[in-house]
């Protein structure tokens, strides 16, 4: 654990251009907007040379420490970040490396305590070194990778080939990595979209076009298995997940038909699955970035989305109630990439967003409002 601790230097960043979130949201990390055990919240983003960071100075602050940049020799410009139960967070990516099988590996490395360096950058190796197919045809590109810690401090990398299917490596709770596991699946065609819930059992989503298949654990450490499929189209690379009941996730992705936003739960309260339910936001652009919190007493989903016109808009329905409907409403100028929602350290939700100079911003529950309401933005990177 010493050695994982290994701290990479940061330095200032310059805001800008530079910064790698995508104008269609495409390029952004889901769910980069992090609250950590300390109380404070921390952003993420990338761009060319490594990742970047802002930092509360303190909780519910509207100072911020950053940006910062972490840089990555051989970066590939693009991350994903999962927070286990004892609050480190763990990023992966893939960085390009002379001698490495295909000419990349995937990295991983770890935030221990908010505002503190990261941990030195691991690479876990590649888990498709096939060359090119027969002919010199190049074979498609690998989806992100993605992580998913469980309950028993494991974490699991999964990563995608189409054509050739997932495969992940997990590393235990001893700091041990085991060997690469196939989970077939050769027709999903982007990164797994992962979903822990809170008694720490983990599962996966693999999109593939025209539906959908999912893996999961029985127990928290146990093996994945294969749970199912679902049919259903989706825009490519707009899956995202919360768990909204006790043991029980909610996966969202867009419609083909006009990008309006889909709900699918797995396992409904009565062990079935209540379908596909519509949740309107037409026109939006990658995943939801989702939170839940109490609106007027009542338990509630709050959806963030990058509109049709490229600004923030917000929704909220009761949990697991996506038969009252919803209502999509803007809360914010234009964005670069996704915005990202949180709760602070006294609960409230609070949403994040880059704006197209690359500056951090950030807006927070109104707590005199007994509904949904947000005070300013406020720039603070």
């Amino acid at each position: 654990m010493e050695a994982d601790r290994d701290a990479a230097s940061a330095a200032p960043a310059v805001p800008g251009s530079e910064i790698a979130a995508a104008a269609d949201g495409g390029n952004a990390a889901r769910g980069w907007l992090r609250l950590g055990r300390d109380g404070r919240l921390t952003a993420y983003a990338s761009c060319a040379e490594g990742l970047v960071r802002w930092t509360e100075s303190a909780p519910g602050s509207d100072v911020w420490q950053g940006p910062e940049l972490f840089p990555v020799e051989g970066w590939a410009g693009r991350f994903t970040l999962a927070q286990d139960s004892g609050g480190f967070v763990w990023f992966a990516g893939t960085r390009h490396r002379d001698g490495a099988p295909g000419g990349s590996e995937l990295i991983v490395a770890a935030q221990y305590q908010t505002g503190r360096p990261l941990g030195e950058w691991r690479a876990v190796g590649n888990p498709f070194p096939e060359g090119e197919r027969e002919g010199g045809e190049p074979r498609p590109p690998q989806g992100d990778p993605v992580l998913l810690p469980d309950g028993t401090g494991s974490l699991h990398i999964l990563a995608t080939r189409f054509g050739t299917g997932v495969r992940g490596r997990t590393r235990h709770h001893d700091g041990k990595w085991g060997s690469w596991v196939d989970y077939q699946g050769k027709w999903a065609r982007e990164a797994v979209v992962p979903l822990v819930t809170a008694q720490g059992r983990a599962e996966f989503l693999a999109p593939f076009r025209g539906g959908a298949a999912y893996w999961g654990q029985d127990a928290p450490g146990t093996d994945f298995r294969w749970l199912g499929r679902v049919e259903a189209d989706a825009v490519e690379g707009t899956c995202s997940s919360h768990e909204t009941g006790s043991g029980t996730g909610t996966y969202f992705w867009r419609h083909p038909a006009d990008g309006g936003v889909i709900a699918y739960r797995p396992q409904g309260p009565a062990g079935r699955s209540p379908g596909l339910m519509p949740l309107g936001g037409a026109g939006g652009v990658g995943p939801v970035d989702v939170a839940r919190t109490r609106i007027n007493g009542y338990d509630c989903t709050v959806l963030l989305q990058r509109g049709a016109e490229g600004c923030p808009e917000i929704a909220a329905y009761p949990t697991e109630g996506e038969q009252y409907g919803t209502w999509w409403a803007p809360v914010g100028d234009r964005c670069a990439g996704l915005p990202a929602i949180s709760r602070d350290a006294r609960g409230s939700v609070t949403i994040a967003m880059i704006d197209t100079d690359g500056g951090l911003l950030v807006a927070r529950q109104d707590p005199t409002d007994p509904g949904l309401a947000f005070g300013p933005w406020r720039r603070v990177g």
